[in-house]
């Protein structure tokens, strides 16, 4: 099937939205695959359809040969060569983020030797056989894999919400080595895909200015920038979350690599209000998503500032402060304005120290921004 642009096609965007096409895009294909021609009908692409998505089609070629067994093959081989060039020594990273990777809403985290997929899609979701095929036919090494098909993505395509058995060992909890830090988590029941992939180069350079008195690690989760503090050399660390449960974890973690850290369960915000100004050497603020559209994108860099502002105020001068926005709408100028409000309104300077984004293992093609997402700073507080 082929079907055309009303106008010319966005160099190197993987992304067809619903209000680009000449046609009506309730006759395409559920899953099926199209190729796409530009406005003077010259092939931009062949992907996957959904007639009820607002993105249409997700390219996944640039030239007019099949999205078949063959593709998914050369492309997970593509994939996995780049993280062994740029995740050297890591034993947890993403080997496949999607449209970012030439293989429209899918998803792999690998941990050691096993991993995670996600189907986001429902042209993913129809292919699973395929793709578990291929998964175990490039990496023979694995001995288990977990379908987590619980994400949001999945909603916005109609499809269920599941989590099961690929093949192979998959029994919980699993552990993996985050550089030097033994890391254990529930794949099944936890965020995301058992943990969060894009933060790792970012503790590894930024953790080592953590190490010196008071840490306070907000939406700790399984308490990842805590656990690198401690090592650091923090003299007393606290993990703050909502979920007991994760902090639980984050407990026997510490315990595990022989270090200490304190953890309580609360709403950040609230429990930031109960802290005295100035009482840390350091704080992680590391919060999920405020951001869900494009329209919410002004409000939510508001809570942004607000939440920073309060960060800022904990830290003793001369200290340090970890903030990060994983929300692609808040653009890089907007992040940078809500630190900017933020250290304003708390009445200090703020200096930044270290700029980061996500891990390597989440590539970002340079004519698909939206692959971009996670801004992380390290600020010193004077």
């Amino acid at each position: 099937m082929q079907v055309s642009l009303k106008r010319r096609a966005r160099p190197g965007h993987p992304w067809v939205f619903s209000n680009e096409l000449a046609s009506s895009p309730r006759d395409l294909p559920l899953g099926g695959e199209v190729d796409v021609l530009d406005g003077r009908g010259k092939f931009v692409g062949r992907g996957f359809s959904h007639p009820n998505s607002l993105i249409s089609i997700r390219i996944g070629r640039w030239d007019p040969g099949e999205l078949d067994g063959a593709w998914l093959r050369r492309a997970l081989t593509k994939a996995l060569k780049r993280r062994e060039r740029t995740c050297r020594g890591r034993s947890a990273h993403r080997w496949v983020h999607a449209a970012a990777d030439a293989i429209p809403g899918l998803v792999i985290d690998r941990y050691a030797d096993r991993v995670v997929l996600s189907a986001n899609t429902a042209a993913m979701d129809q292919r699973r056989d395929d793709i578990v095929d291929a998964v175990r036919e490039i990496a023979p090494d694995l001995r288990g894999g977990l379908w987590r098909n619980d994400g949001r993505g999945r909603v916005l395509e109609g499809l269920e919400q599941e989590v099961v058995p690929a093949w192979g060992d998959v029994d919980g909890p699993w552990t993996i080595d985050d550089d030097g830090v033994a890391v254990t988590f529930d794949p099944a029941a936890g965020q995301k895909t058992g943990l969060f992939l894009d933060m790792w180069e970012n503790r590894r350079r930024m953790a080592p200015m953590l190490g010196t008195g008071r840490v306070a690690d907000l939406f700790s989760y399984v308490g990842q920038w805590g656990l690198h503090a401690a090592k650091a050399g923090a003299a007393d660390v606290v993990c703050v979350d909502s979920s007991e449960a994760a902090l639980a974890i984050a407990q026997a973690n510490a315990e595990a690599n022989g270090l200490t850290l304190r953890t309580e369960t609360s709403d950040v915000a609230t429990w930031l209000d109960t802290q005295r100004d100035r009482s840390f050497d350091a704080v992680v603020c590391d919060p999920p998503s405020f951001i869900r559209s494009r329209k919410q994108a002004s409000k939510g860099a508001s809570a942004y500032a607000r939440l920073f502002q309060k960060v800022i105020t904990k830290v003793e001068l001369g200290g340090y402060v970890v903030l990060a926005s994983c929300s692609h709408h808040l653009f890089d100028e907007r992040f940078h304005k809500a630190i900017v409000d933020a250290a304003y309104k708390a009445r200090r300077e703020a200096v930044i120290v270290v700029r980061g984004g996500q891990s390597p293992c989440h590539p970002v093609p340079v004519g698909f921004p939206e692959a971009r997402y996670l801004k992380t700073v390290l600020i010193e507080v004077r």
